[in-house]
């Protein structure tokens, strides 16, 4: 059907081809080569090279219909550093999830600064609250799980939380200074309804982060990754969670999201 669709288009065009010719080669040029030699946009060529993956791209108002509806609000909006924090699109994005289902206790792995931290409960419930994870303050350098150099991810110790503690949402962050990977999960003020797994990117931590968030969430509960399609180690560690799961990827982010059973 989609093969036909494209034939009849391109039929269709001929006759426009025809009588502007150099229009027409300057549209099939930037179709196969979009970025051009070279790209004058950086941000582009970034979310261009977001290859990784086998998940479908889709509107989130496919995973959450009625969502368009939804309310957001956005602090600190351009406090965050591009290519390692949510981009505009994407904070659009989680907020709109978190304005849309409510939810009253999230889990964060991966504190970073605090943006989204805070930004999550902004928008989530009034009496939300959100247990997020980050390495301790003096930590030794060393992982629970062997991770090569290139993988280590690691904020600025002194930076952790930063936005959220100078908010009026300080007294709703439960910080866990620890690694994710030693944390007992069972310990936690769960079952969660909302989770958002951004920390150690390297597969094995993925995976056991994915394994204990999984084990801790609410029925219906809804769990978020950061940085699908970007990073060939989340890709492959989502990808191969059970397709029943019906996991998808927001179009245009880098966000993957489950929509737990009820």
């Amino acid at each position: 059907m989609a093969t036909f669709a494209n034939l009849k288009k391109i039929l269709v065009n001929i006759p426009r081809a025809v009588r502007d010719p150099g229009r027409a080669v300057s549209l099939a040029y930037r179709r196969m080569f979009p970025f051009g030699i070279s790209p004058k946009d950086p941000e582009a060529y970034r979310i261009g090279a977001w290859s990784f993956g086998d998940l479908p791209r889709v509107d989130l108002r496919e995973i959450f219909p009625g969502i368009d509806a939804a309310e957001v609000r956005v602090l600190r909006s351009y406090d965050r550093k591009r290519d390692l924090s949510l981009d505009a699109q994407e904070v659009l994005a989680l907020m709109a999830i978190a304005s849309f289902i409510q939810p009253k206790k999230i889990i964060e792995i991966g504190t970073s600064d605090g943006n989204t931290t805070v930004n999550l409960l902004a928008n989530a419930a009034d009496e939300a609250v959100i247990t997020t994870f980050d390495l301790p303050v003096d930590w030794s350098g060393d992982f629970e799980i062997y991770v090569p150099e290139m993988m280590r991810n690691v904020t600025d110790r002194s930076a952790v939380g930063r936005q959220y503690r100078s908010s009026v949402y300080a007294d709703r962050v439960i910080q866990v200074l620890g690694d994710s990977a030693q944390v007992d999960f069972d310990q936690l003020d769960g079952p969660f309804d909302l989770a958002f797994i951004d920390g150690c990117h390297f597969y094995d931590y993925v995976k056991k982060d994915t394994e204990n968030v999984l084990g801790r969430m609410s029925p219906g509960g809804v769990v978020v990754w950061h940085d699908y399609g970007m990073l060939s180690d989340v890709s492959r560690a989502v990808d191969e969670l059970p397709r029943d799961m019906n996991i998808k990827v927001v179009a245009g982010t880098r966000l993957a999201i489950a929509r737990l059973a009820s």
